[in-house]
């Protein structure tokens, strides 16, 4: 009996090992797929700041989880936001990305993206650790928490220097909401101005 049940858990333990490795080297294709059309679309001198923005808008839209995301950096507040305040931050929120991202990023020339390895979280999750390699010598690391809903990936948070873009946001954008009475409106306004001025 000893013997079956051990065989059944040895069996059930390959299974997940199996799986969570299926995991990793899918993500890693998504991540090394993503991270290349990036890297190629901010290094292209040949575009113009409105095409790159344009592009890295269709990116954000197919290869992140946006709602998710805006969810997660709202937190408490985004349960007592109206259904047309949340739309509107997620517009704004897509928008000042673009704007912040597309524009700190337009000097890079030759620069290159690898993967280096990935892992397994305990919420099923998949860390995959990348870093960009600058013409200097220099190396930026990147690690992209991503999960696979539907049977399609989608990045949920981004970890740059291992500080988790997600957790910085939603400390930035919960003073912002409580210096404007605790409403989202404030942060609304914050964030149409900022996309405004880009």
């Amino acid at each position: 009996m000893k013997k079956v049940v051990f065989t059944l858990f040895s069996f059930l333990t390959w299974i997940h090992i199996a799986h969570a490795e299926t995991n990793c080297e899918a993500a890693k294709t998504f991540m090394s797929d993503m991270g290349e059309n990036v890297i190629s679309l901010l290094t292209n001198q040949s575009i113009s700041d409105k095409e790159r923005a344009d592009q890295f808008r269709i990116i954000l839209e197919t290869q992140f989880n946006l709602k998710a995301i805006g969810k997660f950096v709202l937190g408490r507040y985004w349960k007592q936001a109206s259904d047309e305040e949340k739309q509107t931050f997620l517009n704004l929120f897509k928008e000042a990305t673009v704007a912040t991202y597309a524009s700190r990023f337009k000097d890079y020339t030759s620069e290159k993206f690898e993967i280096r390895s990935c892992h397994v979280e305990p919420d099923g999750g998949v860390i995959v650790s990348s870093q960009i390699a600058r013409p200097s010598g220099q190396t930026i690391p990147i690690n992209w928490k991503i999960f696979e809903k539907k049977g399609e990936m989608r990045v949920y948070d981004v970890i740059l220097e291992g500080i988790s873009m997600g957790i910085t946001q939603r400390s930035e954008f919960s003073s912002v909401i409580q210096n404007g009475g605790g409403k989202l409106e404030a942060l609304n306004k914050a964030l149409e101005k900022k996309t405004s001025q880009s």
